[in-house]
């Protein structure tokens, strides 16, 4: 507003007042009244800016205080970096409630949670880390029956016996066919060895129980990264019992389907730290080797997982290879990872 029509506004207003005998003590009241309110509104807002700025300048002290501590102690780095995919899914468990129902509506939302074009750091290791969980472990042990706690260390890699049905290319096969509008846009890719194979279409198409390779050394890897596909996939493979209630699943899953004569392969590292692989048919002996940064302190393990076994473990410490076994059948494995 311009200073010259600011001043004819002013004398209409005085105007009005002479015309309606309101004195020009009331006309000056009302107007000191006008410019105390303008002005507590100003300083408000000002106090409103410095208080945001106050507090921003603290959180951001304290953040960049803490961020320069953990890192410079060792031990507190270590145990910080060791379990923060561990926070991460309690963290946002509030924020899936809400977005599940909002996803289930707009299913094609989940194409934006995919990490394909992220590469793993080979290179990658932690520094000085703390190896006790997994420096005392010779063996892999059976705990069929028993429900992991909170105090449980989990360095300590595990197989269990579970009561569930047998996966194997033939029941693949049913799902897919009931599924396959889903399987084709949400989780379309494979990885193998043989060229034949490039998406699911072409692994069902071309069963290896019903068109095998002479050699029998096909190996097949289906990795599903979105909701819908996951949602399908459960009800081939429910959650297994003894799973925590504090394990939050990721959306990460794989399945791997390897003939008698499949070359040793390296098991991926999924999202989450606590890793469970279900053998559904056949069998593979599973070395699992000591973390680069446990090679000192840890030993070499082996285990034969065979149908209807699960392999429980952290990829903190362990990284497992897939060999081959003395059988003649398809083995058929599904791998989740909990946070």
């Amino acid at each position: 507003m311009s200073t010259n029509h600011y001043k004819k506004e002013i004398d209409n207003i005085v105007n009005y007042a002479k015309k309606n005998n309101i004195s020009e003590e009331q006309v000056n009241k009302i107007f000191n009244e006008c410019f105390y309110l303008l002005e507590t509104k100003s300083s408000s807002r000002l106090q409103f800016i410095l208080k945001f700025i106050k507090w921003l300048t603290i959180i951001s002290f304290l953040l960049i205080t803490s961020g320069f501590v953990l890192y410079n102690h060792p031990k507190t780095h270590n145990i910080l970096l060791r379990n923060v995919q561990n926070l991460i899914y309690p963290g946002l468990r509030i924020f899936r409630k809400f977005a599940v129902p909002v996803i289930t509506v707009y299913p094609s939302l989940t194409e934006w949670y995919d990490e394909w074009c992220l590469l793993e750091n080979p290179y990658f290791e932690v520094s000085d880390m703390d190896c006790w969980p997994c420096n005392s472990v010779n063996s892999v042990q059976d705990l069929t029956g028993y429900n992991v706690t909170s105090t449980f260390n989990t360095g300590i890699p595990f197989i269990r016996i579970e009561k569930t049905e047998t996966v194997d290319i033939k029941e693949l096969y049913k799902t897919y066919v009931k599924y396959q509008d889903v399987f084709r846009i949400d989780a379309a890719l494979v990885s193998s060895n043989k060229l034949h194979y490039r998406t699911i279409d072409d692994v069902m198409q071309t069963r290896l129980d019903l068109y095998p390779f002479s050699n029998g050394s096909t190996h097949i890897e289906w990795r599903i990264n979105r909701m819908e596909p996951g949602r399908k996939l459960r009800e081939l493979f429910p959650k297994l019992p003894g799973i925590p209630d504090w394990w939050n699943p990721s959306m990460e899953k794989y399945i791997f389907i390897d003939e008698p004569k499949s070359d040793s392969y390296s098991l991926p590292n999924p999202e989450c730290a606590n890793v469970i692989i279900q053998c559904t048919s056949g069998e593979r002996l599973i070395e699992l080797n000591p973390s680069p940064e446990c090679t000192r302190n840890c030993q070499k393990l082996k285990v034969l997982l065979t149908s209807h076994q699960s392999l429980w473990y952290n990829w903190w410490y362990w990284r497992p290879i897939s060999t081959p076994s003395n059988t003649t059948a398809i083995t058929v494995m599904y791998v989740t990872s909990f946070c």
